[in-house]
């Protein structure tokens, strides 16, 4: 049987891509490795927050579009970043038309749309009854009605090309395999940030020293697979996470919240030598990514005082204070910085050093002299002086590779000469080239799945009927 498109992969952007395809009136083949029925991927692990580097899907398309360049300094393929501002808005009316519901974040005042029902939102991993989960399976009986076909325990090997031609893919079902007919693929099978040959490679992290704050489905089969047929690649050297207590390696209750961000964020990250080693105002995706590439990522701990701990009370969508020590995580407390870091095992010299400069650069109004210069223009910058002093050993988790595949505007995937490669998509977190950027710029995960995944399939669908 041959099929107008494949997809790989049964996420948010498989079968966003997959459904629209049907609608238009092509016949789809979606197929999803794991073979259970609620298979674990990152898009069913997702809060559900729909945005655009931050902004919400409604504002004005040019705002976007200057949104997702200015956050990644210009890495940003520009006409990709052109067609997600200019459909963001159109993508959540079309989800709505799929059953989804939405609810404002409920710590933010610009109507910043969550998929319904909001999750718990507690410590730990709590996906069963969000939103997510539950679009995921409407998604998925969606396809099934309007003809599509999804196949669950198949995994994708190979594409197949014939005189330079795409006609097809390589696919296994347990020890069978076969050669399935189509003239579109679209990879959309997520990022490698559970491959660690990949994440050491690219991103220069060992992944035995990162927390896995996701599926753990990402192998990046389907960017291998496109490699080998000439596909371009953009910005594989950095990853999508968040700053998590270092128990999170062993306490399942610690991830994938509560997240340290935003304590990071306003005070200070320093290693085993009380030293800091970023620029802790560039925020907690820029600053999992620097703990990542420590020698030693297990050994960063984040210093502040009794004002940053009391505002952690009401910071982020899990506030770290209590949620962090009431699940088990380390939170040390003394009443001098000497004690501090002689409990937390870091240089006490080292650590009273680096405050006492912190401090008066801050005092000053100097930030930008420090040895390693402090932006504020997101985090404001917290002085390390009420007692008691505290201290949170972390660990970087990451949940998602920020590179991929390079697509266009239309999420055709691109070879090495950019130029696309006939009959190849790719959508969701498999596309590179619309965040990372010097300061690890995260764009939306969601955004990119189901705003792509519209987009190709509007491509394949009008390539046919040309």
């Amino acid at each position: 049987m041959s099929f107008d498109l494949i997809v790989i992969g049964a996420g948010f952007a498989g079968l966003t891509t997959a459904n629209r395809a049907a609608e238009l009136g092509l016949k789809p083949l979606v197929l999803e490795a794991s073979s259970d029925e609620l298979y674990e991927c990152n898009s069913r692990f997702s809060t559900g927050s729909c945005h655009v580097a931050f902004h919400t899907p409604w504002a004005d398309p040019e705002e976007l579009t200057n949104a997702i360049i200015k956050n990644t300094d210009g890495a940003a393929r520009k006409d990709l970043a052109v067609s997600i501002g200019e459909n963001a808005a159109r993508t959540i009316e079309w989800l709505k038309n799929q059953g989804a519901t939405f609810e404002d974040h409920p710590r933010r005042n610009d109507h910043m749309p969550m998929l319904s029902p909001l999750r718990e939102m507690k410590a730990g991993l709590d996906w069963q009854g969000g939103g997510a989960n539950a679009l995921l399976q409407k998604l998925g009986k969606l396809l099934i009605d309007r003809g599509g076909e999804l196949r669950r325990g198949v995994r994708a090997n190979k594409l197949q090309l014939s005189n330079g031609k795409l006609i097809g893919l390589e696919v296994s079902t347990g020890q069978k395999t076969e050669i399935l007919t189509a003239s579109n693929v679209v990879i959309a099978d997520g990022g490698f940030q559970a491959n660690g040959d990949l994440v050491d490679r690219h991103i220069g992290c060992k992944i035995s020293q990162l927390q896995q704050r996701n599926a753990g489905t990402g192998k990046g089969d389907g960017l291998r697979m496109a490699m080998d047929v000439d596909a371009a690649t953009v910005g594989l050297d950095s990853f999508y996470g968040h700053i998590l207590s270092r128990d999170a390696m062993n306490n399942e209750k610690l991830w994938p919240y509560p997240q340290v961000d935003v304590i990071c964020s306003t005070s200070i990250l320093v290693d085993e030598n009380g030293k800091r080693f970023a620029d802790e105002g560039h925020g907690g995706i820029y600053l999992a990514n620097a703990i990542g590439r420590l020698d030693d990522p297990l050994s960063a701990t984040t210093v502040f005082d009794a004002r940053v701990w009391e505002d952690a009370k009401t910071t982020d969508n899990v506030p770290p204070n209590p949620s962090l020590p009431d699940a088990g995580g380390t939170v040390i407390e003394a009443a001098s910085l000497e004690e501090l870091a002689t409990t937390a095992e870091i240089e006490v010299a080292g650590l009273i050093e680096t405050v006492t400069s912190y401090n008066a650069h801050l005092e000053n109004a100097e930030p930008n002299s420090l040895p390693i210069p402090r932006t504020q223009s997101i985090y404001p910058a917290q002085s390390i002086q009420e007692p008691p002093f505290y201290a949170i050993p972390v660990c970087a988790g990451i949940t998602v590779t920020s590179g991929g595949l390079s697509v266009n505007g239309k999420g055709q995937v691109m070879d090495e000469n950019d130029r696309p490669i006939p009959g190849l998509f790719a959508a969701g977190s498999s596309v590179g080239g619309i965040e990372g950027g010097p300061r690890a710029a995260y764009v939306g995960g969601l955004t990119k799945s189901f705003c792509i995944g519209l987009l190709a399939a509007e491509a394949i669908a009008a390539s046919g009927r040309q």
